[in-house]
C-alpha cells in the first residue's frame, strides 16, 4: 500500500527487501528493527518510520500541511480525478476558495491508467499519472491551501 501511494503520486522510491537485499538487511539490523515493526521508511529529511500508515508517510514527506477544519470554502469537490481537478482550476480562476477531497490520491482512477487515449488535448494519448500530474500542477497554481492527506483534502 505504501509503495502504491508513492508510485501513484509520482514520488521516487526504492524498495529494499531484507530477505533478498544485503543493504536492506544491514539497515534493519543497524536500527534494531523488529519484524513486527516492518515496513520501515526512511524519509528524505531523515526521520525513520516504523510500520507507518499512508497518512504518516504523507506527513513525513511534507505532503500534509496544516489543515483548518473550521475554514469555510466556497466550493467543495469530492474526487481529485481529472474532472475534479479541472473543476478546481476553473472555480479558483473565478476567485472562489476551493477544497478538493479524495480518499486515495490525486488523479483518481485515471491516475492509475497506463494510457488514456480519449482525453481532449492529447490526440496520441497520455498516461494517467502524467495527466493527473499536469492537472494537479495546474490546480496548485490556483491554490490557497493544500492538504493531500489520504481521506482528507487538497484545498485550492
Amino acid at each position: 500500500m505504501l509503495q502504491e501511494f508513492l508510485t501513484r503520486g509520482g514520488l521516487p522510491n526504492l524498495v529494499l527487501d531484507m530477505r533478498d537485499d544485503e543493504e536492506g538487511r544491514a539497515l534493519v539490523e543497524r536500527l534494531g528493527v523488529l519484524p513486527e515493526e516492518l515496513p520501515l521508511v526512511v524519509c528524505p529529511a531523515g526521520p525513520v518510520l516504523r510500520r507507518p500508515t499512508v497518512e504518516e508517510l504523507a506527513g513525513c514527506l511534507g505532503l500534509v500541511p496544516a489543515f483548518d477544519p473550521e475554514r469555510r470554502y466556497d466550493v467543495a469537490i469530492v474526487g481529485a480525478g481529472p474532472a475534479g481537478l479541472a473543476t478546481a482550476v476553473y472555480a479558483a480562476s473565478e476567485g472562489l476558495s476551493v477544497i478538493v477531497l479524495d480518499a486515495r490520491a490525486t488523479g483518481g482512477q485515471a491516475g492509475a491508467s497506463a494510457r488514456i487515449e480519449n482525453y481532449l488535448g492529447f490526440p496520441t494519448g497520455i498516461s494517467g499519472q502524467a495527466l493527473a500530474g499536469r492537472a494537479f500542477n495546474q490546480a496548485l497554481n490556483r491554490r490557497r491551501d493544500r492538504d493531500s492527506r489520504r481521506g482528507r483534502a487538497i484545498g485550492l
